[in-house]
């Protein structure tokens, strides 16, 4: 009986795969999944880049809190083998702190404004497809990344009045290697699950500049480091392999007769 009810729920399973266009998630009957979105465009998150924006102590700049661009783009593939990629990202922020003082029956409120920010993220992929299954295909993804940021702020009175301003830039090229499982088993080939590791090379540079306007006086702070290593782990935990390593893709259009 247990046997037989068994039986039963797979064979509903399957069924109702087949009623919503889908097949068996162990079918390899007819195109692959990865076949039927070759010429389409896809939409997919490319990650996110962290820059340092300004910070500003005793008059000196420096880097500051981290900003993050995410980067979101599209992918088309030219045929079964071979794509291509492109992603955009902004950020922009504006800020101002208010202090009030109350003394007595006197209130004394000031406002200063905290450093602004604003940032763009370009990402460029060539995804080539390794191997391909029924619902999963193996891809290499060599890519370039670019993220430049820009932040600034005036302090200061009268004689003190001081303009800072700052820039970073952040370099990256490298490749990863990623798995995609399509949902063409449910009726769904145009929705991708994108699980990717991989190596780069990157480049930071940071500088900033305060300049003091009634003489001229300035002061500058730069930097600059080169990392290469994997672009995930050690030590990740759960919440960071996912957001690292994870992404969705959506390929537009309809889902074709199976």
């Amino acid at each position: 009986m247990v046997a037989a009810t068994s039986f039963a729920g797979a064979q509903d399973l399957n069924n109702n795969a087949a009623s919503h266009g889908g097949d068996s998630i162990t079918s390899t009957a007819g195109p692959t999944d990865h076949s039927v979105v070759v010429n389409r465009l896809g939409l997919r998150y490319f990650g996110a880049s962290s820059l340092p924006s300004l910070a500003v102590m005793g008059g000196n700049p420096s880097a500051g809190a981290p900003q993050t661009i995410h980067t979101v783009g599209l992918r088309y593939w030219l045929n079964g083998g071979m794509g291509i990629e492109a992603g955009l990202g902004f950020g922009f922020r504006s800020a101002s702190s208010t202090t009030t003082t109350q003394t007595g029956s006197t209130t004394n409120t000031s406002t200063e404004d905290d450093p602004n920010f604003f940032g763009l993220g370009l990402h460029f992929g060539l995804p080539v497809v390794l191997a391909e299954a029924k619902h999963v295909n193996i891809q290499l993804v060599p890519y370039a990344a670019l993220a430049f940021g820009t932040s600034s702020i005036t302090t200061g009175e009268g004689d003190n009045v001081r303009d800072v301003s700052s820039s970073a830039v952040q370099l990256r090229a490298g490749a990863n290697l990623a798995a995609e499982l399509q949902f063409g088993f449910i009726g769904v080939p145009q929705l991708g699950l994108q699980a990717q590791f991989g190596a780069a090379l990157a480049l930071n540079y940071f500088s900033a500049l305060a300049e003091l306007r009634r003489n001229g006086d300035t002061v500058e702070v730069s930097s600059t480091n080169f990392t290469l290593g994997t672009t995930l782990g050690p030590h990740y935990g759960l919440a960071d392999i996912i957001s690292g390593s994870i992404s969705a893709v959506w390929y537009f259009g309809g889902a074709p007769g199976r």
